[in-house]
């Protein structure tokens, strides 16, 4: 093929990607726009691209799958209802009939409003009360969410709480069974052990109370998920994950994330914040930016340890063993081996740091 047939071909292409793109804006009801560029999150398989439109900013992406047969249309309707209690979340740009996504053959594509502000880092000098405003937010979600009366938006049972925690727990087994690092190894199965012997009773325990509140949660509420500006959360996005659930893990989570986790600039790894647990203060600012709006109901604090024990699998092995999963053998190297043992050591150490706290975290919350 000649230089001259190629980037005929290479033009060709942009032009229909470029024509593209105008149907889907035009869908929108916009003719007049700027294509700005990929976004960061665009990669070849998932369009993201920041366009002005009058002067606005938005990324125009295809929209996150959701789970098979799931009711899309109840993210949008949820998301509308937070918007209008205040939550500060990107709104939709709705087309002519009113819908915030356009259907173009087998995709669908939103226009949201693009954010902005800064991420969260644990070393800036305002983490401390970033964290407690993480905290509040949480719970001006949670206190909106209550007044949501759509339907109710249900996962099916295979995506609960306690079948996730077990395929992770498998997944641990299975690459303890693959490493050849026998130092890893045995490390992961100990870890495995250590959550199989107390995850039993700590899912009666939960169950047997049956005040804890249920409403329809944000459903991923992490750092990584919120912008801050001067006086706290700006911005908070990433709400495809929202559905009925117990509110005290979405607790659990948020407050790991927050008082376990490190999140340092230009990373994505989340090693772990203190060298056993979570970080006292940390727990404390964010337990108490939450008891603004909702403070706990009967029997409701005195869960926060058991909620704690089901959610650390997940997020441990999302977070601060994220590598371990995601590398082989081969790509360990002597430093990131001994690194990886002592995360392993700090998630190991996790059931039993969590029991000796059963009682005074808690009091943090009220």
């Amino acid at each position: 093929m000649s230089d001259f047939e190629s980037e005929h071909d290479a033009g060709q292409q942009v032009s229909e990607e470029v024509h593209d793109l105008n149907r889907i804006m035009q869908a929108f009801g916009i003719s007049q726009w700027e294509n700005l560029g990929p976004t960061e999150a665009s990669h070849a398989n998932s369009l993201s691209v920041l366009v002005d439109v009058s002067g606005q900013h938005y990324v125009l992406r295809e929209r996150p799958e959701g789970l098979i047969g799931e009711d899309i249309n109840f993210r949008y309707d949820f998301q509308g209802h937070l918007l209008k209690a205040g939550i500060p979340l990107p709104a939709f740009y709705l087309t002519p009939q009113g819908d915030a996504a356009v259907q173009m053959g087998e995709d669908f594509f939103e226009l949201q409003q693009q954010i902005g502000g800064e991420m969260f880092s644990t070393s800036s000098h305002r983490n401390l009360d970033w964290v407690e405003s993480a905290g509040s937010m949480l719970g001006r979600i949670h206190a909106a969410s209550r007044q949501y009366t759509g339907t109710i938006h249900r996962w099916p049972p295979e995506a609960h709480l306690g079948s996730v925690v077990q395929s992770y727990l498998q997944l641990a087994r299975s690459r303890a069974e693959q490493s050849s690092i026998q130092a890893i190894a045995s490390a992961l199965s100990e870890w495995a052990d250590q959550w199989d012997a107390v995850l039993p009773s700590t899912m009666m325990a939960i169950g047997a109370k049956h005040t804890l509140p249920e409403l329809h949660i944000h459903g991923d509420y992490h750092a990584l998920n919120l912008r801050f500006g001067p006086f706290g959360v700006s911005v908070v996005t990433g709400l495809e994950a929202s559905r009925w659930e117990k509110r005290i893990f979405e607790i659990a989570y948020g407050l790991f994330y927050f008082s376990a986790l490190a999140w340092l600039p230009g990373s994505t790894a989340t090693p772990p914040l203190v060298k056993r647990g979570l970080e006292p203060e940390r727990a404390s600012r964010f337990l108490q930016g939450y008891a603004e709006f909702c403070p706990p109901v009967q029997d409701e604090a005195s869960s926060l340890v058991d909620a704690l024990m089901l959610i650390a699998p997940v997020v441990s092995i999302n977070g601060p063993l994220e590598d371990l999963f995601y590398a082989s053998d081969a790509e360990l190297d002597a430093t990131l081996i001994d690194d990886v043992l002592e995360r392993l050591s700090w998630a190991i150490s996790l059931p039993g740091w969590l029991q000796r706290v059963r009682r005074s975290l808690p009091e943090m919350w009220g």
